[in-house]
């Protein structure tokens, strides 16, 4: 299994992620102010590297794949996250730079702040950026709401998306739906997350199964942008974050399954493998 980027630029980018692979560092960005209650004490980062890669076999064209890397920095005022992101889809490779924020609004709430943009617009949306406050009550419940604005070629799309989570001991379910307008057809998303914690916020098990009509604003791929109104998908990923031994490392590993609608009497399936690493400082 090869990663293939023929530009400069992401072969720069796909050394990088994978050679932190190879060595010490990737998990997801979760929610970093979420606290996991009923679990053991964690230690928090305020400093971390992490790489990620993942490998995306699909049943009517050849793998997609795509590597990241990012910088996270926490401090009094919240966490902000730089990264860059490499993928090769559909026989086109590109790269995409992000820029995540998390500053705090007061003791029980912050917001979610999300910029990306690329000139690969065969691979990644040219332009899409989000803004979600989130608002912590007592008993463990979060709530959030907020717009996604995204831009793919030719015309703008802006979904509305909120969000309702409980912790539940060492458990977290979260609900997210999401509403797109459009001129021909509204389209309508949603996913469930469950969380089973270990022995920190940093230490899970976590279980997403998502479905979509219309439009995806999750999705990575551009082409789901022009999908039929009346089609959709399903989605499952299962995937573990555990902290390695007593170092200042972490893992992810995980598996996804795919079914979507292409074309009316037309599917595609996606069977997925992820791979992250992360190293942090406490």
């Amino acid at each position: 299994m090869r990663l293939c980027f023929p530009s400069p630029g992401l072969r720069i980018a796909g050394c990088l992620a994978l050679g932190l692979i190879a060595s010490d560092a990737v998990a997801q960005s979760g929610r970093a102010t979420v606290r996991a209650s009923g679990a053991a004490t964690a230690v928090d980062d305020f400093r971390r590297i992490s790489s990620r890669y993942k490998y995306d076999d699909l049943s009517d064209t050849d793998a997609w794949q795509d590597v990241s890397l990012e910088y996270a920095q926490r401090s009094g005022y919240g966490t902000w996250i730089a990264g860059v992101n490499a993928a090769r889809r559909n026989a086109l490779s590109g790269t995409q730079l992000e820029l995540q924020a998390y500053p705090r609004l007061s003791r029980h709430s912050y917001v979610f702040l999300d910029v990306a943009t690329s000139s690969s617009e065969g691979v990644y949306l040219p332009f899409r950026a989000a803004a979600e406050p989130y608002y912590n009550f007592a008993n463990g419940w979060e709530v959030s709401a907020g717009a996604h604005y995204l831009r793919p070629v030719g015309r703008d799309v802006v979904t509305y998306t909120g969000a309702l989570a409980k912790y539940f001991g060492n458990y977290w379910i979260s609900a997210r739906p999401f509403f797109t307008r459009a001129e021909n057809d509204n389209s309508y998303s949603g996913g469930v997350t469950g969380r089973r914690f270990f022995s920190g916020r940093y230490d899970y098990a976590e279980l997403k199964v998502s479905r979509s009509v219309g439009v995806d604003p999750e999705a990575i791929d551009p082409s789901m942008f022009n999908r039929q109104p009346k089609l959709g998908s399903f989605a499952a990923t299962l995937e573990r974050r555990q902290p390695l031994g007593h170092s200042h490392a972490r893992a992810t590993y995980g598996f996804g399954y795919e079914k979507e609608q292409t074309a009316p009497g037309r599917t595609r399936t996606h069977r997925s493998a992820t791979l992250g690493l992360e190293w942090f400082v406490p």
